[in-house]
């Protein structure tokens, strides 16, 4: 069809070959090659479209359709394997020797042909013995002795092929879809030349070759550095580092490529450096090269420089890629290392030797002009590079008596951190900063930043960086001091630079203050005295937030706001200096301006959360006067109702201040006007939603002031969660003159019964609004009312006596938040949501923890009974999709009758898609069983004598074990899922059923549950599972675990059954009889016996055993799984 009868292509052939590099007729053109692939003369045609006297689209599409089909793991015959071998290598050689085609299609064409000439290695391994030795010889046609050859363009050509060759099969061989076995077996046979091969690179790099072919060279080793076998002597090694530091300094791509070969050679073969041989000499080795090659990095480092200075963005300079490759390799050499690398410099003799020069390239990139990552990006490398030398910085013990190398550390930390502090400066042009950089570039300086604050607490706890600080500690009050004199703030980078360093150590400087460190101590004592002496000069009475410098005080502000966030431990003992110098006022001086700020929201929204956030701590840690308190309430107040609106963050953290302070200050009038606001607008905004579902012609009305469920009620989540914060430690709270005292008891609860009809105006608003005509709640509406339920219901129940006065409060709002529970089901009812589920369950329980309330623990059980309905019609709705499937193993026969627990099978057709909504059923399962009444104190009539499942089942009357069996229902949903989560969720669930089964108190339950089908149902749901094989070590863990909590029942019963289902018995039972009374059963285990076909008789006789003998230990269960499993994968059993 494609060929003639002497094996050329036809017309035809040629003509479909020409339409697909012209690109007429697609279609045909797809359907040619599909055909052409599965044709039985595919390697026919590929050998005879490799003839040299055809046209080069001809030979270029043989080579790319033989690559094709050898890279989709098809197998030559034995027969063809040699032809088309020697068809290749002849098709390479002429080629090198052509010169009738262009450069470029000469290079297209040869690394087609010498993929597939990869490929066909991968294929048929077992018939190569030395590849890279045998198809070197042709193609250079002598015994490759690379400094014999006479440098002509012929010699020039046979290594450009050499080198091309070794490079595409290293390429490939990372690539290819290979078997392990395959991939292991093509590794063996490369690196039995290894020696072969770097003896070609390092003749190569020695020899007087071209510059370009010096280059491939470069990247063709590189590539082979990521295959390395490690077993290469130091010696070798050592000669190997000759040859290629020695042409590297010859040129910029000389350059380039040796760097990507010399971070490959750290990355991945390391070249005996870490191998566990004296090594010594070759360390030193490559610390004197590397080091010789600074006088490049710093013509690099000039040349940026100069480039910045004109004007030049990173991707603008011309040698970005060279600088990368530099500080990647300081990089991968730090991270490899570093730990000898120190022992270099406490033992070098000279101040200015090699090791030195190294350790100053390690702060070259940071050490660049410009801002990150505008006019250069490497600093993020740098900061990488610095954490690993300080990371492996010897102890000061190890070098106290070695004042040369201490000095030498000292400066060294010095140098770096004076790096590190000029990359934190904001550039002085912030108008540039916030409006013309792209906003991922401001996240990545934001990001280095951050970086960079790690860095500083990793060097402080250094005691050789301690210089640096005091150095900075005296700026910081020479500063201050000036500011304060000359009322000018010039200079505000440097002041936000040094507020933010002394930020970034903050946390080690406390603890060490605590364990009185002197020296930290008087460092603490500056800087915190500094920063109170400015916060009350920025507090003062002219108005500094405006002016051309208003944008960077507002950073400055920020950033000295987050400082007494962080050191509020050492402002416990001098509470005094909070009023003395009017600290919260500050906080709320910079709170106003950044909510009044038009422009530059980045920074005023950062401001006004730094200021929000050091208030609650200071609510939370330092107790405030009643004054305080009302300042505070009226600003937030006056901001709340500002004329910007504030974005969702800040307005959370508005309202968290608000709940803190609320137990404080729960009779402000302005406290009750601000909640009463924000009540009214959640009112009003649910209302505006109903009318609009009601009427859409009336939409436009209330579009302004239109929320979403999730935005109108995450005020009040935060407003529930500061108040249970500052309810839970009221008791930490100490009373001195100038702070008031705790509320005593009677106020909380006047506290909670408030926060209770609080809570009850919501539900109430909810429940009115959610009715089938609204759509808008959510899941994420549903989870955000969980969240407000369980935070509100924190602040409202008490675990002690309620006050009398607060029961019918807590009995309505309990009755409307039920109402709600069952409205938001009823609403859902067509799926289970994970969240109207975990909602349902935090109701259930707080109505039933209450011992003293009989009508409480009734409304409780019913809605458990109308979850466990919900759960019922979800799950059935499920099976019932499943079953219009016409598969037969689904086929019931007439009459079918769905009881629970619906098979495995069934359940695992549909539950993939489900997975979160099955978890969130075994977690509320979960909840019911493990469930205990706090209280043994009870007058309720249902007590909890063994657990809640009697008691829900004596109250609802149920004979049938519905719940058991329900359960089952849940837990084989997930029995035989791929997700983790959810098959370790639902096996944990069964085993803790199992076990509940097996109680004293649940034996008349059991042979309503554990029946002849349960039994049927999950062994062959089981065995499909492990029958697919490859399992997880942790996934045959759990299933050992579900068959020790199984085989507890009937284990002989279980045996025999297993041997039914398995074919290891040709005697008949009454489970042969049971297994093929309807055609579901006859089905299922006859997909059972064709999923276990490739086990023999004794590895499944085995695995019944194992798993079901009662008295076996666990690791007997662990073992007959994993045999079975791997049996049953394994080929050719």
């Amino acid at each position: 069809m494609y060929l003639t009868a002497d094996k050329q292509p036809t017309e035809k052939l040629q003509t479909l070959i020409q339409e697909y590099f012209t690109g007429t007729n697609h279609t045909a053109c797809c359907q040619f090659i599909d055909a052409i692939q599965h044709s039985s003369e595919i390697w026919e045609i590929s050998i005879s479209l490799l003839d040299c006297s055809l046209p080069f689209s001809a030979r270029f599409f043989g080579a790319m359709l033989l690559h094709t089909t050898l890279n989709s793991a098809s197998v030559p015959p034995t027969e063809k394997f040699f032809m088309i071998r020697e068809r290749l290598l002849t098709s390479i050689v002429e080629l090198r020797d052509s010169k009738s085609e262009g450069a470029g299609k000469i290079s297209m064409l040869l690394k087609q042909l010498l993929k597939a000439l990869v490929h066909l290695l991968f294929r048929t391994a077992d018939s190569w013995d030395f590849p890279v030795s045998f198809v070197i010889s042709h193609l250079k046609d002598s015994e490759f002795k690379v400094t014999q050859l006479p440098v002509d363009s012929a010699a020039t050509d046979a290594n450009n092929f050499v080198v091309c060759f070794l490079s595409i099969l290293v390429e490939e061989f990372n690539s290819a879809n290979l078997s392990f076995h395959a991939r292991q077996q093509i590794k063996h046979l490369i690196l039995k030349e290894e020696p072969l091969v770097f003896q070609i690179f390092q003749e190569l790099m020695a020899s007087k070759t071209n510059e370009a072919i010096l280059a491939s060279v470069f990247r063709c080793c590189s590539l082979w550095l990521t295959i390395l076998s490690a077993t290469t002597s130091a010696t070798d090694c050592l000669n190997f580092a000759r040859a290629l530091y020695g042409p590297i300094n010859r040129s910029e791509l000389l350059f380039s490529a040796g760097l990507d070969c010399l971070i490959n050679l750290f990355e991945e073969g390391d070249f005996g450096l870490s191998s566990g041989r004296d090594t010594t000499q070759l360390l030193d080795f490559h610390i004197q090269k590397l080091a010789g090659l600074q006088p490049l990095v710093m013509q690099l480092v000039e040349a940026h420089s100069s480039a910045v200075h004109r004007g030049f963005c990173w991707e603008e300079f011309a040698q970005n890629e060279l600088m990368s490759k530099t500080a990647l390799l300081l990089l991968t050499l730090t991270e490899k290392q570093m730990g000898n690398l120190w022992k270099r410099v406490l033992q070098a003799g000279e101040p200015h030797s090699a090791i030195h020069t190294l350790f100053d390239m390690f702060l070259f990139p940071l050490s660049l002009a410009g801002n990150y990552p505008l006019e250069e990006s490497v600093s993020d490398l740098g900061v990488q590079i610095w954490f690993n030398v300080v990371d492996a910085l010897p102890p000061i013990c190890e070098v106290t008596q070695l004042n040369q190398s201490t000095l030498f550390i000292e400066d060294l930390q010095c140098r770096f951190l004076n790096a590190a502090f000029s990359k934190c400066r904001f550039t002085p042009d912030l108008e540039a900063f916030f409006y013309h950089w792209q906003s991922e570039q401001r996240e990545q300086w934001y990001r280095l930043r951050s970086e960079l604050a790690d860095t500083f607490l990793a060097a402080y706890a250094h005691q050789q960086s301690l210089p640096f600080f005091v150095q900075l500690q005296a700026r910081l009050r020479n500063l201050v001091d000036r500011y304060v004199m000359e009322e000018a703030f010039s200079d505000w980078q440097e002041l936000e630079a040094i507020i933010f360093v002394f930020n970034s150590i903050s946390d080690q400087v406390v603890h060490e203050v605590a364990h009185e460190n002197h020296s930290t101590c008087q460092l603490a004592s500056v800087v915190l005295s500094a920063a109170i002496r400015l916060a009350a000069y920025m507090n003062g009475g002219r108005s500094i937030f405006e002016g051309s410098t208003m944008v960077g005080l507002l950073l400055c502000s920020g950033t000295l706001v987050t400082l007494f966030r962080n050191i509020i431990p050492l402002l416990e003992p001098n509470k005094s200096l909070l009023l003395e110098n009017d600290l919260v006022g500050f906080f709320l001086k910079c709170l106003v301006a950044a909510s009044q700020t038009k422009g530059h929201k980045d920074v005023a929204n950062r401001m006004a959360s730094s200021s929000l956030k050091t208030i609650q701590s200071f609510i939370q840690e330092l107790p405030l006067t009643l004054t305080q308190s009302e300042r505070i309430i009226s600003t937030l107040g006056v901001i709340s109702a500002g004329p910007f609106p504030l974005s969702v963050n800040l307005e959370a953290q508005l309202w968290k201040c608000v709940g803190l302070l609320l137990p404080f200050c729960g009779s402000s009038i302005s406290l009750s006007s601000l909640i009463h606001l924000r009540l009214e607008e959640t009112k009003v905004n649910l209302e505006c939603r109903e009318n609009e579902q009601a009427d859409p012609s009336s939409s436009h009305l209330s579009r302004s002031t239109k929320a979403s469920v999730v935005t109108l009620l995450q005020p009040f989540v935060e407003l529930f969660r500061g108040v249970s914060k500052t309810l839970n430690r009221m008791d930490d709270y100490t009373c001195d003159d100038a702070v008031d005292p705790p509320l005593p008891i009677i106020e909380r609860a006047q506290i909670r019964e408030s926060i209770s009809r609080l809570l009850l105006q919501l539900v109430t608003y909810l429940t009115q609004s959610l009715t089938d005509k609204i759509g808008y709640f959510d899941p994420e509406s549903i989870e955000m009312i969980t969240e407000l339920l369980k935070l509100g219901f924190s602040a409202c129940f008490s675990s002690i006596m309620e006050n009398p006065s607060s029961l019918h409060c807590h009995d309505s709002l309990l009755e409307r938040t039920v109402e709600l529970t069952s409205r938001l089901l009823n609403y859902t009812s067509d799926q289970l949501l994970p969240h109207s589920l975990e909602l349902s369950w935090l109701v259930i329980d707080t109505l039933l923890r209450d011992p003293l309330l009989e009508s409480r623990f009734s409304v409780g059980l019913h809605l458990l009974g109308t979850v466990l309905q919900h759960i019922d019609t979800a799950f059935t709705r499920l099976v019932v999709s499943v079953l219009d499937n016409s598969d037969p193993m689904l086929d019931f026969g007439p009459g079918l009758c769905l009881e629970h627990p619906f098979p495995p099978i069934l359940m695992g057709l549909r539950a993939q898609d489900i997975t979160d909504q099955v978890e969130a059923c075994a977690t509320f399962i979960h909840h019911v069983l493990d469930w205990q009444r706090k209280n043994k104190e009870s007058t309720v009539e249902y007590v909890c004598k063994s657990c809640l499942l009697n008691t829900y089942e004596s109250f609802v009357g149920d004979s049938t074990a519905l719940f058991w069996r329900l359960s089952f229902t849940a837990t084989f949903a997930g029995l035989c899922l791929p997700e983790w989560n959810t098959v370790d969720c639902c096996i944990h669930l069964c085993q803790r059923l199992l076990a509940r089964l097996n109680d004293d108190n649940h034996h008349d339950v059991l042979p309503k549950v554990i029946t002849p089908d349960f039994l049927f149902e999950i062994h062959a749901g089981l065995l499909l599972v492990l029958a697919k094989g490859a399992l997880p070590r942790r996934l045959v863990n759990k299933y050992s675990d579900l068959y020790a909590s199984l085989r507890i029942f009937f284990p002989d019963k279980q045996f025999a059954l297993l041997r039914t289902l398995l074919r290891c018995t040709d005697h008949p039972s009454d489970w042969s009889t049971f297994v093929s009374r309807t055609p579901h059963h006859q089905s299922v285990t006859m997909a059972v016996q064709n999923a276990v076909l490739r086990a023999n008789l004794s590895e499944r006789n085995c695995f019944a055993r194992g798993v079901t003998r009662s008295a076996a230990p666990l690791n007997t269960v662990k073992s007959a799984i994993s045999s079975f499993t791997m049996a049953c994968s394994t080929p050719g059993q």
